[in-house]
């Protein structure tokens, strides 16, 4: 009698294939760690940038972000409709 291999996506029956898998997976697990280890940095440098030039934390960080991002111009849109929005919903501005 033989056993089929019915492929649930769950399971590897060959050992070299299981070998394979957690290699990738060791992999991603290290590459995650450097992600964790990245956004710290990031914290201590954004830390020091306010430290050192009295620029908010949170600004360091947008700022850092939009360079990396290329999207000044987009977030000047987002920043002028939301202004718009808020003015003729709260403050009850025409626009």
């Amino acid at each position: 009698m033989t056993t089929e291999y019915v492929d649930d996506g769950m399971s590897l029956p060959n050992a070299s294939e299981r070998i394979k898998l957690k290699a990738m997976l060791v992999e991603m697990t290290k590459l995650l760690q450097q992600n964790d280890d990245n956004r710290e940095a990031m914290k201590d440098i954004a830390a020091a940038a306010e430290e050192a030039f009295g620029i908010k934390k949170k600004y360091v960080s947008k700022l850092a972000k939009t360079m990396y991002k290329h999207n000044y111009a987009d977030l000047q849109a987002e920043n002028e409709h939301f202004e718009t929005l808020y003015e003729s919903l709260v403050e009850g501005k025409k626009a």
